[in-house]
């Protein structure tokens, strides 16, 4: 099972911790409608720990949300690691097939821009 990066891990605890005080639960709060122990979201919050599927999932429905509606809220949120070595590191991992497909796509909408389309 791959884990997270650390970075990732901070962006989900930062997401929850935000979704906390816009509900204004506590940590105990949070516990109770997850059912997750007190002394797990303790944990995880104060020692920065690597969030499983399973306990993010819990805490997703406490805020009514699926894994799905709190991962497209992280995707919202812009990456600047990922902006920043952008598309030079992106690009740089691409087959050379893939390369000529993407620069194809892309010559193709410049052409569709210059056409005003």
């Amino acid at each position: 099972m791959e884990k997270c990066s650390t970075m990732e891990n901070e962006r989900i605890l930062e997401k929850i911790e935000e979704l906390m005080a816009q509900h204004e639960y506590t940590k105990y709060k949070l516990a109770k409608l997850s059912g997750i122990k007190k002394s797990t979201i303790t944990t995880i919050f104060t020692k920065r720990s690597t969030v499983s599927v399973y306990n993010l999932s819990k805490m997703c429905k406490a805020f009514d949300l699926t894994l799905s509606e709190f991962f497209a809220m992280l995707e919202g949120e812009p990456r600047t690691d990922r902006i920043q070595n952008f598309p030079v590191e992106w690009w740089r991992s691409l087959q050379p097939e893939t390369r000529r497909k993407v620069s194809a796509m892309m010559f193709t909408m410049a052409e569709l821009v210059e056409k005003g389309s």
